[in-house]
């Protein structure tokens, strides 16, 4: 008996093996689809959990607003509970790349087994101080190689070297950090703000003397899956969190002395350096005018001593110049006198030619005896002496004359005045006294009236003779004297010549002498200047150093007590946001896949059900062969239990195969986790595969257990139909009598099987609806976004201000950036880390945001509901949408805020549309009422002309030159990381509207095939009528449609209810989604409902065509 049940088993099996197919397809539909979607997020923590543990993630940062010190990282260590510390480094520069500034963070390498230790992908760790490790996916978008070297800046006007003790760094390899996951990065103070990657190099490169941060491992958390139990992970941390919180203010006591010791002993080294600088450059310039006046004194020396050097050249000059005209007047005197001797001579030659006359003529008198007496001849000599003399007289500058008559004087005084002629002229005969007389007497002389004979005239002519020739040698001197007078003008020329030529040496050498001095001045005038302009300089930069010390003086007086930051894993982006992505995956895996597979397994339940109706005939044959009710119920409990079974293993197989990889790759362009672990999920796929086999194994016991209540004569002939009813068609006789047979006939069977018709109507409403979800849940989460950009969010850039700012300094922060031509308008605001929390609701953090300027702030902000703008009152604050729901608290209702450790209640007075994060919005002067505490601005937003990548750098930079202001952002920045984010959730949501699609098919065809194999007496009967299979087709394919269209129809009913549903499941406590769908989506989703229809329809044409018309009339007998 167990062998013909069996085998009868297996040809049931056989015989319906389309049905037990389109269970098993329609069971591994949903069980992957469940199973599949139920394990991503899971799987997502786990290989999250698993990266961060093998990479030793820390679970505390701590960082200090003085840095952090060797001390303090002993104390640390000391506490209980934490089981390794590490102190770190970190800075934020710049390297340019294709004209553009990329940020990055620079940190310390890690240990290789330490806390947040790197994962290396490329190359290998640095060794040497100008070697980098640098993030692998920073690599590959902006086309770097190893090997390359980048050049670090400092991104604002400080410099990188104040920091670095190296700039330029060769990359060695490429790596991904426990620390950076996520491609969304905090805001950076340096360059656009956009932190674009991560670089590691060797901790001895930073000059830093203190810690930028420690990090902290503690104690029991390896075991923990901080992501799958977060709650168990924070209760676990909580105690060593209060303990590090706790350790944090006795070290900021120490850490605010030493900083302030430490600096005032700076301050004090640096005013002693300073005086002592100041008393050198004082003794150097003192040293500097002594040397300049003494300069001056030599130069007034030097004019002085020019000045007398010119008087006495001038001096010489006039003399020289005087001698050489007195030598002129003397050569002219000389000239005129030559002159006057040349006539002298001219007439001394005449003269002499009278002279020569006369003895010719006294020869002849003596010739003729007529001489005269002796007596006659002393007179001639007087007469001629006399005559000698008036010559001499008027020509005194002829010496012949002078020389005649002196020669003759001398004679005649001595010879022959008083003389008897005769006597003399015999002794002069004895004596050759003639002879004398014709040396000293001129023709003259020679005219004597005493007779001689004929060679006494001879000897006279002789005389004459020598007269003449002393002449002559006069001549001669006088031409001497003309030589000697050429001469003396050579002479008086050369004097002249070198008279000029002095004159030209001196004013040369006094006119260099004056150069010299003239240069001297101006050497003394520039070294004067130079020696003023260093002194200026000099003394400039002594105040500029006393000033900078004073100024250090009063920073270092206004230095605060530190903050001591505690941070846990939650506050580091890449963790929270995967951690928050995982969580939305979980929450979109909770709702949609349970709709998802309850329809499937509704679905399963139908078909099992129709099947057990179906085998009445069976049943009834075996209950009149003696079969027991359980053998019977077994029959089909197994047949069920098989199809599901095997659907369940299909759908596991290939859910956890399928959709935790593809969703967690669609993720993976986000976020560098390292591995993605898919480890079968027995929970889950117990859970899937429990209720697919339960729900198609009551239906089967349930169907089986109602047909059993009959007894076997009657369960062996069919179940006479229902009688028949009008519907409600016929009741309308205007528009019954139009329709056709056929339409009439189709008509009264969408509405004869109530079952089938709620069934299919119900099967394809719920896959429509899912199609529909499915892009209301995209449109949801993009639109939310969007929204938040676009409409809520107004203003352009955002930025922070330096704490320690003042009201002076914030109103030079407005000018200066006004100042730069892409800036239209700032707003200064308040912002704050504060918690809210309802009295019977749980605390949720939010931001405090207290605008400067009530009026403009929607101008920045787009304070709404749907039906109106809001505004700032002065009573009141306005809170975040998901805030207020959470909180559960509306209009007039008070919530308790804690902000700067003080708790203190608001009024609530509006709630604004919002969508990302939490927000309390509040005026100046409400914050003032309820806290007491006057606002100090931190943070503004800005408006901008040009929202260019090229102009937001420029603005950025602009803006972080200004002194107060801390960093920069851009909204688009934000919007883009965000908008990553959307990509990823858009394939997790085509993975969702893939499925639903396939689900509706597998609806459709299942009962379709139900339909078809229920009908098929009366589909042989039509057939049999002269049916062609074209109008036999079209007879369900009719129905079909119309039930298709009131099945789309009602989905779109059922997919707006199930949006809205879905969306609040899957929104994390800081998201909201916006709930609308474009009706394109209801478009697309009726569409496909009907296109996977005629699909369906297509595919179900050949059934027609098998219909035995024969043993399909004789099947009831």
């Amino acid at each position: 008996m167990k062998k013909t049940f069996f085998k009868n088993l297996f040809r049931d099996i056989k015989k319906t093996l389309s049905r037990f197919l389109s269970i098993v397809i329609i069971i591994a539909v949903g069980v992957a689809f469940y199973a599949g979607v139920r394990a991503t997020s899971p799987d997502m923590k786990m290989s999250g959990d698993s990266y961060f543990s093998k990479n030793n993630l820390m679970d505390f940062k701590l960082i200090s607003t003085l840095g952090l010190t060797k001390d303090d990282l002993a104390e640390v260590k000391k506490q209980s509970g934490v089981t390794n510390a590490e102190g770190s480094y970190s800075i934020d520069a710049v390297i340019e790349k294709d004209k553009k500034q990329l940020v990055l963070n620079i940190n310390a390498l890690p240990y290789e087994n330490g806390i947040n230790s790197i994962r290396m992908i490329k190359g290998r760790r640095p060794e040497n101080s100008n070697e980098a490790v640098v993030e692998d996916k920073f690599l590959k978008e902006n086309k770097l190689n190893l090997g390359d070297s980048v050049v670090l800046k400092s991104g604002n006007d400080t410099k990188i070297e104040d920091n670095l003790k190296n700039t330029e760094f060769k990359i060695v390899g490429t790596a991904v950090s426990p620390l950076y996951v996520s491609a969304q990065r905090q805001l950076s103070s340096v360059g656009n703000g956009s932190v674009r990657g991560f670089v590691y190099i060797l901790p001895e490169v930073f000059k830093s003397e203190v810690y930028t941060e420690i990090y902290v491992r503690t104690d029991g958390t390896e075991s923990i899956n901080s992501l799958l139990d977060n709650q168990g992970y924070n209760n676990k941390i909580e105690s060593i969190k209060s303990s590090l919180k706790n350790l944090g203010i006795s070290r900021n006591e120490i850490r605010y002395a030493e900083v302030l010791k430490t600096g005032t002993d700076k301050l004090n080294e640096a005013e002693e350096k300073l005086n002592s600088s100041k008393k050198e450059a004082e003794e150097k310039f003192a040293d500097g005018y002594k040397q300049l006046n003494d300069a001056k004194d030599k130069l007034t020396k030097g004019w002085s001593e020019l000045k007398k050097n010119e008087a006495l050249f001038n001096q010489k000059m006039a003399d020289g110049k005087k001698q050489i005209e007195d030598g002129k007047k003397q050569i002219l005197s000389g000239e005129n006198e030559i002159n006057s001797k040349k006539k002298d001579i001219e007439n001394g030659k005449l003269q002499l030619a009278e002279g020569k006359k006369q003895i010719d003529e006294g020869a002849a008198k003596l010739t003729a005896g007529k001489i005269q007496a002796a007596g006659s001849i002393s007179s001639a000599i007087a007469e001629q002496v006399a005559n000698a003399k008036k010559l001499a007289d008027t020509n005194p500058l002829n010496p012949v004359y002078a020389y005649q008559y002196n020669a003759m004087n001398q004679l005649y005084e001595k010879d022959i005045k008083g003389k008897d002629f005769d006597s003399m002229y015999s002794s002069l005969k004895a004596d050759n006294a003639l002879e004398n007389i014709k040396a000293y007497f001129d023709i003259e002389g020679l005219k004597n009236n005493f007779d001689k004979s004929a060679s006494d005239i001879s000897n006279g002519r002789l005389q004459l003779a020598n007269n003449e020739k002393k002449l002559q040698d006069g001549e001669v001197q006088l031409n001497n004297g003309i030589a000697q007078l050429d001469s003396s003008k050579k002479k008086i020329a050369d004097a002249e010549v070198q008279l000029n030529k002095g004159r030209a040496e001196g004013l040369s050498k006094l006119e260099s002498g004056r150069k010299k001095l003239e240069d001297g001045q101006k050497e003394i005038d520039t070294n004067t200047e130079k020696l003023k302009s260093e002194e200026e300089k000099a003394n400039a930069k002594i105040k500029d150093a006393e000033d900078e010390i004073q100024e250090n003086r009063d920073k270092l007086n206004d230095i605060k007590k530190p903050d001591w930051y505690v941070l846990g894993r939650s506050e580091n982006v890449g963790y929270e946001t995967y951690r928050q992505d995982s969580d939305r995956i979980d929450n979109i895996g909770k709702a949609f896949p349970l709709i998802f597979f309850l329809v499937a397994a509704l679905v399963s339940l139908t078909t099992m059900t129709r099947m057990v109706q179906e085998k009445r005939i069976e049943i009834g044959t075996f209950k009149a062969l003696g079969y027991s009710r359980a053998s019977i119920v077994a029959h089909y409990l197994i047949y069920s239990l098989s199809a599901s079974i095997i659907g369940s293993l299909i759908g596991i197989s290939i859910g956890f195969r399928l959709f935790p990889p593809l969703i967690m790759n669609a993720y993976g362009s986000l976020y560098a986790i390292a591995d993605n672990l898919t480890p079968f999920n027995t929970g889950i796929a117990l859970q899937a595969s429990l209720v697919a086999v339960l729900f198609t194994a009551i239906a089967a016991v349930a169907a089986t257990l109602d047909e059993l209540r009959e007894v076997p004569a009657s369960l062996m002939r069919p179940k006479p139909p229902k009688s028949g009813k009008k519907i409600l068609l016929e009741r309308i006789n205007f528009i019954w009598k139009r329709l056709s047979f056929t339409k009439k006939v189709t008509a009264r069977n969408i509405f004869r099987y109530k079952q089938r018709l709620i069934m299919t109507v119900v099967g394809i409403a719920a896959c429509t609806g899912l199609m529909i979800t499915g892009f209301g849940l995209k449109e949801g989460i993009i639109g939310a976004t969007e929204a938040q950009f676009n409409k809520i969010y107004r203003y352009d850039m955002q930025g922070t201000l330096n704490k320690s700012i003042n009201e002076a300094d914030k109103n030079d922060v407005k000018q200066k950036a006004l100042k730069d031509s892409n800036v239209k308008s700032i707003l200064f605001t308040y912002s704050k880390n504060a918690s809210a929390k309802g009295k019977n609701s749980k605390s949720q953090d939010a931001y405090v945001i207290v605008p400067e300027n009530n009026a403009e702030f929607n101008s920045y902000i787009n304070l709404n509901t749907k039906d109106q703008e809001l505004k700032l009152q002065d009573d009141g604050v306005i809170l975040s949408e998901k805030l207020s729901k959470l909180l559960n608290k509306k209009v007039g209702d008070t919530l308790e805020i804690t902000l700067n450790d003080k708790i203190v209640e608001a009024k609530i007075s509006g709630v604004t549309e919002h969508y990302i994060q939490h927000y309390i919005y509040m005026s100046q002067t409400y914050y003032h009422k309820i806290t007491g505490s006057n606002i100090t601005y931190n943070s503004f937003y800005g408006l901008l002309k040009s929202l260019s990548e090229e102009d937001e750098s420029n603005t950025s930079s602009a803006l972080k030159a200004i002194s107060g202001v801390n960093s920069v952002g851009f909204k688009n920045n934000v919007h883009v990381d965000y908008n990553k984010s959307i990509d990823s959730v858009n394939t997790v949501v085509l993975v969702l509207i893939v499925s639903a699609g396939v689900l509706a098919f597998v609806v459709i065809y299942n009962l379709t095939n139900i339909n078809i194999s229920e009908r098929r007496r009366e589909l042989a009967t039509i057939k049999l009528l002269g049916f062609y299979d074209h109008e036999l087709a079209a007879y369900i394919y009719r129905e079909n449609m119309i039930l298709t269209v009131i099945g789309s129809i009602a989905g779109i009913v059922a997919g707006i209810l199930l949006n809205k549903f879905i969306l609040v499941t899957a929104e994390t406590n800081v998201i909201k989604f916006l709930e609308k769908i474009s009706p394109i989506y209801f478009i697309y989703s009726v569409l496909l409902t009907i296109l996977f229809s005629v699909i369906v329809n297509l595919a179900m044409y050949k059934r027609f065509d098998k219909i035995d018309m024969i043993e399909s009339l004789k099947s009831a007998e």
